[in-house]
């Protein structure tokens, strides 16, 4: 009788190839979603040191804000400065337009300065980019992510005031 043994070499090297395809890619989906997950924390840490820049940051500094390096450090792979937007808030929430602040009067400037009671930080249009294993995910393996967004009340907006025991301290414009 002839046994069918010889007819079945190699079956267990053609079971473990397909067995540790399977895993590898299990193992490399796991960490992109870790990647993923990781860049969202980094978006939300961005938005939340972009506000509080904002707070004590002078108006004009809005657009060189997402360009620092305290929130530079928090960009993830892809993530372009301009993607991060600063906006100043009225009392009600509302938007406050400060794009020609600088060229205002002493007294205008005063007046819309008055009126700034909240800084808000928001990621505005970045798309995250998967690796090949999950490239069947979105668009190509590209999603949109949520938009990200801190508020945080006003502080000094980057005007420390005079001290009025000094006669010679003016107020100081600085971030």
């Amino acid at each position: 009788m002839k046994t069918h043994r010889n007819t079945q070499k190699g079956v267990t090297i053609i079971e473990f190839t397909v067995i540790a395809l399977a895993v590898m890619v299990m193992i490399l989906g796991v960490i992109e979603i870790g990647r993923y997950v990781y860049s969202l924390q980094m978006l939300n840490e961005m938005t939340r040191k972009a506000a509080r820049l904002a707070t004590v940051c002078y108006v004009l500094d809005q657009k060189d804000i997402p360009y620092m390096d305290e929130v530079v450090k928090n960009y993830p792979m892809g993530f372009a400065g301009d993607e991060l937007v600063i906006e100043y808030l009225d009392d009600s929430g509302q938007i406050l337009d400060l794009s020609k602040f600088d060229e205002l009067s002493t007294a205008a400037q005063s007046s819309e300065f008055s009126k700034i009671r909240f800084v808000r930080a928001r990621i505005d249009g970045y798309q995250y980019h998967f690796l090949s294993v999950l490239s069947f995910i979105g668009d190509g393996g590209v999603i949109e992510v949520q938009s990200f967004q801190t508020t945080l009340p006003a502080e000094s907006l980057g005007v420390v005031r005079p001290r009025e025991d000094d006669e010679n301290s003016g107020a100081i414009i600085d971030c």
